[in-house]
């Protein structure tokens, strides 16, 4: 049975996949484009369920723009606007923040990216935090908008789907968004697209793939589950038996499956 297959023994590393243009990644890749196009203060917002391939289309922009990109990951807790500035000073190299102040910080680092710099903020949820000193929220995020307006360079905005209530509640960044991307679920043509990339071109692996990127993990699902196949699988080709119990060993099974 399936379930009973044990990893192969072999002396060749996991394949590792490069980046996989799908659907949804050409869009996020449209807009951040656009974006960068319109230049001055412009914004975009890209809103998804986790697992989308949100975090991968960004930092596959940026690797591709190098030195004109800066990209960077909010952490839950830290989305003051003093907390994130130490994070951005980091992005610099500083080992201490050169600042004094969050104004000071947005006059200096609004001037070091300058208006041929794009800023992606990736997890921008987090900068919707709740500053305890002030009882106000958001204030990161009006802060990144300021910086922006003051040097001049576009920005991305990048969260979960809780990110465009946040962004109606502020006139100021509504208005400067252009083009914004909207995913509130994996598709099936992402997942037959991921599917190929990881070496699955039969129908009914992609039928397989699609239902456990359903859940919880969405693309991650299918990215896991497909090298733990190719595991499976040693120096052969993983198959469809390989897949369901690599679906199986990462317990994604529906239950009552077989």
């Amino acid at each position: 049975m399936a379930e009973h297959l044990r990893l192969a023994k072999t002396d060749s590393p996991p394949r590792v996949r490069g980046f996989v243009m799908t659907d949804t990644a050409r869009d996020i890749l449209r807009s951040l484009s656009l974006v960068r196009q319109f230049g001055g203060a412009a914004m975009t917002m890209i809103a998804g369920a986790p697992g989308v391939g949100k975090s991968e289309a960004l930092k596959h922009y940026a690797a591709q723009n190098g030195a004109g990109c800066i990209y960077i990951q909010a952490v839950r807790g830290e989305g003051t606007p003093w907390n994130f500035a130490h994070s951005i000073a980091a992005q610099f190299g500083y080992g201490a923040p050169d600042f004094h102040t969050v104004q000071e910080a947005r006059m200096r680092f609004a001037q070091a990216l300058g208006p041929d710099c794009l800023l992606i903020v990736d997890e921008a949820q987090y900068l919707d935090q709740k500053n305890r000193r002030t009882g106000r929220t958001g204030e990161a995020l009006e802060w990144v908008r300021g910086m922006a307006k003051t040097g001049g360079f576009p920005v991305v905005l990048c969260g979960d789907l809780s990110l465009p209530n946040t962004e109606a509640t502020m006139p100021q960044l509504q208005s400067r968004m252009r083009r914004p991307v909207y995913i509130p679920r994996v598709t099936p043509g992402d997942v037959q697209a991921m599917a190929v990339a990881e070496g699955f071109t039969d129908p009914a692996a992609a039928r397989v793939l699609e239902v456990i990127a359903a859940l919880r993990g969405g693309l991650r699902n299918v990215e896991n589950v497909a090298r733990l196949a190719q595991l499976f699988a040693g120096d052969g080709k993983p198959d469809l038996s390989h897949l369901k119990a690599a679906i199986v060993d990462m317990k994604l099974a529906p239950k009552g499956s077989k």
